[in-house]
């Protein structure tokens, strides 16, 4: 019987990890994806005030 629960527990454990490591990979994706489209914005041309500064909001 012990070594029953040995190996589900070993493999609950493993069936965790498994899926902690694709949620990982998941958001690792969403993270490139948004650094993708920060990259090949449609607007970069346009004329943005220095930093620091307002864009005439008082």
């Amino acid at each position: 019987m012990k070594k029953v629960t040995s190996i589900l527990a070993v493999a609950v454990m493993a069936l965790g990890m498994a899926t902690f490591v694709i949620e990982n990979g998941a958001s690792e994706f969403d993270f490139l994806n948004d650094i993708s489209k920060a990259l090949a914005c449609s607007d970069c041309s346009a004329e943005l005030p220095p930093r620091g500064t307002t864009s005439g909001l008082s």
